[in-house]
């Protein structure tokens, strides 16, 4: 097996974990082989339901967020510079004066600016560069500089362009997405009963939708599988009617049936595009739905559902298209999984 960059560190580049106290990893990865840490002092720390569900089914300890103090801890950067420079403040603030901070992450996430941010106010111990990434590590000072603090910002709630709570890393933290808000658009009173959103973000969908079914709908479920938006959503909406889930939406199996869901489904796993992510979140409204209720969609243009929407639904009605979105009104649920190819092929031609 190749060795990764924490095992070049340990062994040849001369980075010296304590030999006592706890070590946790921020935005822990399930990809990611931890056996080079001793097992037995470390925690994962990882707010991504399916993640954090994957790293516990291999037996580590793992928690959604941190609490108390570490002897070391070690940060995986994201896409996101402001969240990462964050979680680097943060584990700072974790870490015993004297401990020591790993930050590792391909070249592709941008850890050469993260090292170069932490090199303007901390002194850097060493420096691994294997296979397109770094891994730099640093004493934790006894007084941390105001700049470092600073970046802790990163991590907490503020309101974006539109006014509403959000934080970096979080789906379209800067704005309203434009597919939502096309979705949006066509919502009216038909949302009635008991409704879910199926990744509901930092909430925003689902608060247009409470405002169009204000007089019909009883509750609304937000599932999302990031804590961290999860409780934007919980900051972003008052109403009664709404109830909160950290959940894996391709894995629920809730007691209710709904009248209706609503969902803007994700198509990637980091930079990775997986369409077949969105149409899992499909099949998951098939099977969630009552047997007269309706899938209300967003998706990208380009995106293959069709096939999947007519195998699970009905009757399907177009109601928007642009040049990037398209969104269809899916209704009466199909039971069982799909019907034959050939039929599937007929019922998207017949509903264009």
């Amino acid at each position: 097996m190749a060795l990764s960059r924490l095992d070049i560190a340990l062994g040849q580049q001369g980075l010296d974990l304590p030999v006592a106290g706890e070590i946790g990893v921020l935005r822990a990865d399930e990809t990611q082989d931890y056996s080079a840490l001793p097992a037995d002092r470390l925690w994962l720390f990882n707010s991504f339901r399916p993640g954090f569900d994957a790293l516990q089914a291999r037996g580590y300890r793992v928690a959604a967020q941190p609490e108390g103090k570490f002897a070391a801890m070690m940060v995986h950067v994201t896409r996101s510079k402001a969240e990462t420079l964050g979680l680097v403040a943060s584990a700072l603030s974790l870490c015993q004066a004297g401990g020591t901070v790993i930050v590792d992450g391909p070249r592709k996430d941008g850890i050469d600016s993260v090292l170069k941010h932490c090199r303007k106010f901390l002194e850097i111990d060493q420096v691994v560069v294997k296979n397109h990434g770094r891994m730099f590590w640093m004493t934790r000072p006894e007084t941390l500089p105001d700049e470092i603090l600073d970046w802790k910002c990163g991590l907490e709630l503020s309101r974006n362009s539109d006014g509403f709570l959000t934080a970096p890393g979080m789906f379209s933290s800067a704005h309203i997405d434009a597919g939502s808000a096309l979705l949006a658009e066509h919502f009216d009173d038909r949302l009635a009963g008991h409704i879910a959103d199926l990744g509901a973000g930092w909430g925003w969908l689902s608060l247009q939708a409470l405002e169009a079914g204000k007089d019909g709908i009883t509750q609304i479920d937000l599932y999302e599988a990031e804590a961290r938006a999860l409780d934007a959503a919980k900051a972003n909406i008052s109403d009664e009617r709404a109830q909160f889930f950290w959940s894996d939406v391709t894995k629920l199996t809730p007691a209710a049936r709904y009248d209706a869901v609503i969902c803007n489904p994700p198509f990637h796993q980091g930079r990775a595009a997986t369409p077949s992510l969105g149409l899992e979140f499909i099949t998951m409204a098939r099977k969630l739905l009552k047997p007269g209720g309706s899938l209300w969609l967003v998706a990208n243009r380009q995106l293959p559902y069709e096939n999947t929407l007519a195998a699970s639904f009905a009757r399907l009605t177009p109601l928007a298209e642009n040049a990037q979105f398209k969104v269809v009104l899916a209704s009466k649920p199909i039971a069982g999984t799909t019907r034959p190819e050939q039929r599937t092929s007929r019922s998207v031609r017949r509903n264009r």
